[in-house]
């Protein structure tokens, strides 16, 4: 049998950084979970297992003095703040373009920017990105969604997408 890998298999940059994060931080001998898994793979969830890293489902399973590492896709900002209020460590491994997203909406919304977030509004990433929103935001998913969204001509827009979302759909 001959196997021929696609030249583009294997984790995203935002993944593969989170799953190094994971590492460093077991290697280090820390007590170490992760909100949520850390990635949608069993086999790497249970080596992280095996190495004592604990997967938690809530802020408030961490215990004080432990390392809680956040997923590529982020939390809201609620999360982040109630992390900060509890004595752990937090190290962010929040993809550096979701980050980005996360900056362009607080401030985008600040300046009195209406947010049209396309994407999965069930999304832990699309739920990130909406709770930096100060103002008025949508989330959209599909052509008929945005056609129907009510926005006047004078209002200003600005558009973001889920960083997975299909391209194809996001042009539509």
């Amino acid at each position: 049998m001959s196997i021929t890998v696609a030249e583009s298999a294997g984790f995203c940059f935002g993944v593969s950084r989170a799953v190094e994060l994971v590492e460093e931080a077991a290697k280090a001998g820390k007590k170490v979970a992760t909100l949520g898994p850390i990635i949608h793979n069993r086999h790497a969830v249970n080596r992280f297992e095996e190495m004592g890293v604990q997967v938690i489902s809530a802020p408030e399973e961490a215990t004080p003095g432990s390392t809680v590492i956040i997923r590529s896709h982020g939390v809201t900002k609620a999360v982040y703040e109630r992390l900060e209020n509890m004595g752990v460590e937090i190290v962010d491994a929040t993809c550096p373009f979701v980050q980005k997203i996360h900056r362009i909406v607080e401030e985008k919304s600040a300046e009195g920017y209406t947010i049209i977030i396309v994407g999965s509004a069930s999304h832990p990433e699309v739920e990130g990105i909406r709770s930096w929103c100060q103002g008025r935001a949508f989330v959209i998913k599909t052509l008929e969604e945005a056609q129907n969204l009510e926005i006047s001509a004078d209002e200003k827009v600005c558009v973001v997408s889920q960083t997975t979302f299909n391209y194809k759909k996001f042009k539509d």
